[in-house]
């Protein structure tokens, strides 16, 4: 789930090169006509809280690495923290940190040790020549490069807690087996990330009125996912939800201060704050509005968490 704290962000902030032991952290002061300087305080506390957190894990981390699990696969050129526990054997690639590495570092999760669900190999992308694409059910249909993204738009940086719908399904599946595999009790990670609003992107493209049939936004990620036909992994969410402000979904570009990493979907991803942790599509590369849901496998079939009387084959 997301956490409640809401932060404005100043879109004109310039951003250092990527130094995981000096993460940087713009978390602006709040706007109101009876602040005073004592709240000023506060906010500055708390920024500084979060960046020695995030400093803190940084330094206790031992370095990523290629892993020699990851020879062989499409993902031999991704480094990663070698302590983490496998759960689909060596590719694609899923993990959970140690449970006691997670609750060592409380609230900030570091970034190397954020669980991961991947469904395919792990897209390569380059900042430079990234578009994301707005289409469907809007106006004015464009692309926009990473640069557009980060500097023609404001922007959010907030906390947000992610968590894989299989959390704990080792133990579900020890009282009725599911589909799916073992999760244990970490793919849970809470990490600040920034980026900018969803719906100021779709304003910018002039979405349509649910008059016209705009009901839902859809996702859709460069990863190609296993089994052919180029099959992309997609979601959606209802419109409402997308342009409701007090959501802060974001179309986010940093983790922790730093540009994200492979498997967290560089370089751009959507989060989507108390959605399951499957909505928040990686390597973000078309949003569509829609009248109907996605119909992506990954929507309808795989991400659902039934009631205990109802099989996954609907019986």
């Amino acid at each position: 789930m997301g956490c409640e704290l809401q932060i404005l962000m100043d879109p004109t902030l310039s951003f250092p090169k990527n130094n995981t032991s000096n993460p940087t952290i713009f978390l602006d002061k709040y706007s109101s006509s009876d602040e005073d300087e004592d709240g000023y305080e506060d906010d500055d506390h708390q920024k500084n809280e979060y960046l020695q957190m995030i400093k803190n894990g940084n330094s206790e981390l031992e370095p990523s690495v290629h892993d020699t699990r990851d020879e062989g696969t499409a993902d031999n050129w991704v480094e990663r923290n070698a302590s983490l526990i496998r759960l689909t054997g060596k590719h694609p690639f899923n993990f959970e940190p140690p449970l006691n590495r997670l609750m060592h570092h409380g609230f900030i999760t570091p970034v190397p040790l954020h669980y991961v669900r991947n469904h395919g190999p792990v897209p390569k992308g380059r900042w430079d020549n990234w578009a994301v694409e707005v289409t469907g059910l809007v106006k004015r249909p464009m692309k926009f490069t990473m640069d557009q993204l980060v500097n023609e738009f404001p922007s959010r940086e907030l906390p947000v807690t992610l968590v894989c719908a299989g959390n704990r399904r080792k133990e579900q599946n020890m009282v009725k087996q599911t589909i799916g595999f073992n999760w244990g009790a970490a793919a849970v990670s809470t990490t600040v990330w920034r980026g900018l609003p969803l719906r100021a992107l779709l304003k910018r493209c002039g979405i349509y009125s649910r008059r016209k049939g705009a009901l839902n936004v859809c996702f859709e990620g460069a990863d190609i996912l296993a089994g052919g036909g180029g099959s992309k992994y997609g979601t959606s969410i209802k419109k409402e939800f997308a342009m409701d402000p007090s959501r802060d979904i974001i179309v986010a570009y940093r983790q922790n201060g730093e540009k994200l990493t492979p498997d967290h979907g560089f370089p751009v991803r959507m989060i989507i704050p108390g959605f399951i942790g499957g909505r928040m599509v990686k390597w973000l590369k078309r949003i569509v509005v829609t009248t109907q849901e996605s119909e992506s496998y990954y929507h309808y079939k795989d991400n659902r968490v039934l009631p205990s009387h109802v099989n996954a084959d609907g019986t």
